[in-house]
């Protein structure tokens, strides 16, 4: 062989590991996406019902890769790329779109049927994360910076402080749609994701996503959310430990205090979200410390603990945000008001530091995903020209589509929600997942997933690359 030939051969060996190497490595994806990303590896849970709205005596202050050179080398190459290409999910037939697939008559299948490609409760986190990444992208064009006002200490703990705190979205479905979403505060505990918030504004939904404070503005490509997993719940204490699956590099935790330095009528400093006016700065004092306090929700949940009285300006949408002192430190976690009365309760901070202790190391197995009760849906089956095969699995939220080749290789997943929004699966990849997703909200609003694995990593407003 020429020397010639030989580059061509060479040339054309090369090409096959871009491309398959792309749809097949081992759990490492390197995507280049621009504007806004989100890193969502979702969990869910599932708790006792609390509404986001709703508000009882006690308000709860939530707002709802050398290229080888030898012949043997070459021989050696080739047959791993072809190997990897042989053992790569289906993706040289043209997929169907959602209305031909509708139309096709389906027969029910056998009890044991496929098992599902994408589990049940992935595919309803996504949906869900989803639509709260949407309320936030809505709410977040509303945030400037505040003009601070009260003197630079006010000023200086602010600046230092709200970067650590966090803007917490959640969804939940009822009914076949998306019934209710929460707003919420949550705080950064430690540089690996840790976050802190209340109990109630977590209880009851089932999958949300985080917002970190905005650096250079709050327009969508230029704002990051991550999907987050419930790690802990001290219902009585009204907390929750959440944990960033895929949290960024600096990350600011804030510090925390001591409650033997909680003076009555010292001043205390509070940050949140009221009404959904987002990383708002308030001012007021201490009023008195409070032990074994009762409390109680109107969705009739009943709580206890140590609390800090306060007089300050706190609404809903406070829920989870820090109050802290003249030294930038956290002596507690704003819980609720009571209606009418200018009184403002915390949750003491060694209370806090006993639940943060003592969940940091329970079992891993401690989370969202053990407690998700995954129905196991009505599977039908069905044929398309070419040889396709689809199996369509009808679940009490949504109605996904799997399609395969005529060798039983996945080619994509489609799944549609009662109100019109559409899940696509496209480019396989060597998991039995997908690399890539499209997420089509109703009005039109498509967002771009990319994934590792069968679980969804990556999030960007705007189509696929």
């Amino acid at each position: 062989m020429g020397r010639s030939a030989s580059r061509i051969w060479l040339a054309q060996l090369r090409k096959p590991p871009i491309k398959f190497f792309g749809w097949c490595r081992a759990r490492k994806f390197e995507p280049s996406v621009q504007g806004s990303i989100i890193s969502v590896k979702l969990g869910l849970w599932s708790r006792n019902p609390c509404c986001a709205e709703s508000f009882g005596r006690r308000r709860p202050m939530l707002l709802k890769f050398r290229n080888p050179v030898g012949t043997l080398g070459l021989g050696l190459f080739a047959l791993l790329v072809f190997g990897v290409e042989s053992n790569c999910q289906s993706t040289s037939s043209t997929p169907p779109s959602l209305e031909s697939l509708k139309a096709i008559e389906y027969a029910k299948q056998s009890d044991e049927g496929q098992n599902e490609v994408v589990s049940y409760s992935e595919l309803l986190a996504l949906i869900n994360s989803c639509r709260a990444y949407s309320k936030g992208l809505s709410v977040l064009p509303e945030f400037h910076e505040p003009i601070l006002t009260r003197g630079e200490t006010g000023i200086a703990v602010f600046r230092k402080v709200s970067p650590s705190v966090v803007l917490v979205m959640m969804a939940k479905f009822k009914d076949d749609k998306v019934s209710d979403m929460g707003l919420g505060t949550g705080v950064i505990l430690d540089a690996s994701g840790y976050v802190l918030t209340n109990w109630h504004v977590v209880a009851g939904y089932e999958s949300g996503v985080i917002f970190l404070k905005p650096t250079f503005g709050t327009e969508p490509p230029k704002n990051s959310a991550f999907g987050m997993r419930l790690i802990a719940l001290n219902k009585q204490a009204d907390l929750a430990l959440l944990k960033i699956e895929r949290p960024p590099t600096g990350l600011v935790p804030v510090k925390l205090g001591d409650i033997s330095s909680v003076q009555v009528a010292e001043d205390i400093h509070i940050i949140g979200h009221p009404h959904g006016q987002l990383w708002s700065y308030s001012t007021g004092v201490v009023s008195q410390i409070r032990d074994n306090y009762d409390w109680k929700y109107e969705d009739g949940s009943e709580h206890l603990a140590k609390v800090l009285q306060m007089q300050t300006a706190i609404n809903p949408g406070n829920s989870g945000g820090p109050v802290l002192d003249n030294n930038a430190s956290m002596l507690g976690l704003v819980a609720m008001s009571e209606e009418g009365q200018n009184l403002n309760y915390a949750v003491a901070i060694d209370v806090i530091r006993g639940f943060v202790n003592r969940s940091m190391t329970a079992s891993p197995s401690r989370g969202s995903e053990a407690n998700i009760h995954s129905p196991k849906g009505k599977q039908y089956f069905g044929g398309a020209a070419g040889g396709l095969s689809i199996t369509k699995t009808v679940y009490p939220e949504f109605v996904a589509y799997t399609v395969r080749d005529a060798k039983g290789l996945l080619i994509e997943l489609i799944a549609e929600t009662a109100d019109g929004a559409v899940l696509t699966g496209i480019k396989p990849n060597a998991f039995g997942g997908f690399a890539e997703w499209l997420y089509k909200l109703p009005n039109g609003k498509t967002f771009a997933v990319k994934s590792e694995g069968t679980a969804p990593e990556l999030i960007t407003a705007g189509a696929a690359n």
